[in-house]
């Protein structure tokens, strides 16, 4: 930075997870073969959890039928090189929780620039850096806070973390945006503390190549049918049939790898209608909201160094942002905003986002903040029909209604993807691994 002084820099524990709000470029599959006539299983959404599933039939010799609606395979792991001619995630980014995340182990093993997050800090106020008193009284802050939850989940307490967390001091509140909406995608009400408290816990690792290039790859040479939304599925008799704009495919099984957002939209009809337990579920294990403002740099601005964090004093805990900056070397930052506020800029649309946090940046390290600026984009993932948000995760009182939503149906509509998994929730890693666990459901239940 040339026109401020660089914020304090420190070195601690990552401080927040920003687990996997979706990353995946546009695949080049293998050769589309035939559509089997009646197939085994139909699996509806191409993600990461969709993507497993195919695997897992295949390797186990049933015959399946995978639809997307979408254009393309990966879900919320999306990654392009056409916005800025370099790697950019659209969703998920950070590759976690490497002793159960398969994804962890494909990277390392790949041919891919892939490494541990580095834990670099700056903190400013509103319109400068922080002094060291500041900065640690965050930090002393952010314990408080997390402490209050820690209590709560240990003790089994389905609460929201406004409930129970400190919000007397600015820092708490700024702890608040940090636990909250840069890390949940919900406000501090919106969430359960037994929720977050159950979650893994995880050190973070960067694939340069981008998260949704490791989707991509690991989908290369399944036959999925791209735009090809499943618009009805009945249930009623024997089987399923599931109902297409090209044609009704009749199989043994199906399993359904939407989002809960979707699901709760009433984006895939059910007939008969789904027990009112299940659609229960989709609205207590909701969607929080989460968007990528990305900008792209000449040089690294911000004083960092690669992969380095910004956080700046949020008083109101939602009308921030995040940033994690110069991301593996390129100049781009994905400046992130979570929750209420997250939903309230992307239905004022792009310019307000960038506005918002141009004005904020600008504030923080002055010209540098449009001098140096060559490229900016905007996610908008809640208002996208084939997502309708970010991850999900348990409403206060809702933790029991995971287990609900994994639960399959008569026996042939199986559920799967991140918001089933019982700790890797909110994850690419879930995803899969509720994609394997639920395929190998469906195979024990149809060899009888």
């Amino acid at each position: 930075m040339t026109s401020r002084h660089p914020a304090p820099v420190l070195h601690r524990r990552a401080f927040v997870s920003l687990c996997g709000a979706g990353v995946v470029l546009p695949s080049a599959l293998g050769a589309q073969s035939a559509r089997p006539s009646a197939p085994d299983v139909v699996i509806v959404g191409a993600g990461a959890a969709g993507i497993a599933a195919a695997h897992v039939l295949r390797d186990a010799g049933l015959s399946h039928v995978h639809l997307e609606a979408s254009g393309r395979v990966g879900g919320r792991a999306f990654t392009e090189s056409t916005t800025f001619g370099i790697p950019y995630d659209h969703g998920a980014h950070w590759v976690q929780n490497e002793t159960a995340n398969p994804y962890f182990n494909r990277a390392r093993t790949g041919d891919y620039r892939f490494y541990e997050a580095p834990e670099t800090y700056g903190i400013y106020t509103d319109d400068r850096p922080a002094t060291e008193a500041e900065v640690a009284r965050m930090w002393d802050a952010w314990d408080e806070v997390t402490g209050a939850m820690a209590q709560a989940g240990r003790a089994g307490r389905d609460v929201s973390p406004a409930s129970v967390a400190p919000s007397d001091d600015p820092w708490h509140k700024t702890a608040w945006f940090g636990i909250g909406p840069w890390e949940m995608g919900k406000d501090m009400e919106d969430f359960s503390c037994l929720d977050w408290w159950n979650s893994a816990d995880s050190t973070d690792w960067y694939c340069a190549e981008g998260y949704g290039r490791l989707v991509a790859d690991h989908a290369r040479g399944l036959p999925v049918e791209l735009r090809t939304p499943a618009t009805r599925i009945l249930w009623g008799g024997n089987g399923v049939e599931v109902e297409t704009p090209n044609g009704t495919i009749r199989a043994r099984a199906v399993i359904v790898t939407v989002s809960t957002g979707v699901l709760a939209r009433g984006g895939i009809a059910f007939d008969p209608p789904l027990p009112p337990e299940k659609e229960e579920a989709f609205d207590g294990i909701s969607m929080g909201d989460y968007n990528h403002i990305a900008l792209r740099f000449s040089e690294d601005v911000f004083g960092l160094g690669e992969d380095g964090y910004l956080l700046h004093r949020v008083p109101d805990g939602r009308e921030g942002f995040g940033a994690l900056t110069n991301a593996s070397g390129t100049g781009l930052a994905y400046c992130d905003v979570g929750g209420s506020f997250a939903r309230e800029l992307e239905k004022a649309g792009q310019a307000a986002a960038l506005d918002f946090v141009r004005t904020r940046l600008r504030d923080m390290i002055g010209a540098d903040a449009d001098r140096h600026l060559v490229g900016a984009a905007v996610t908008a993932w809640s208002s996208d029909p084939h997502y309708r948000g970010a991850y999900a995760s348990a409403r206060p009182g809702a933790i029991l209604l995971r287990e609900v939503l994994r639960a399959p149906v008569a026996d042939r509509v199986f559920f799967a993807g991140e918001a089933c998994h019982p700790s890797l929730w909110a994850t690419v890693g879930g995803a899969d691994l509720s994609g394997r666990e639920t395929a190998r459901a469906v195979i024990a239940q149809l060899a009888g």
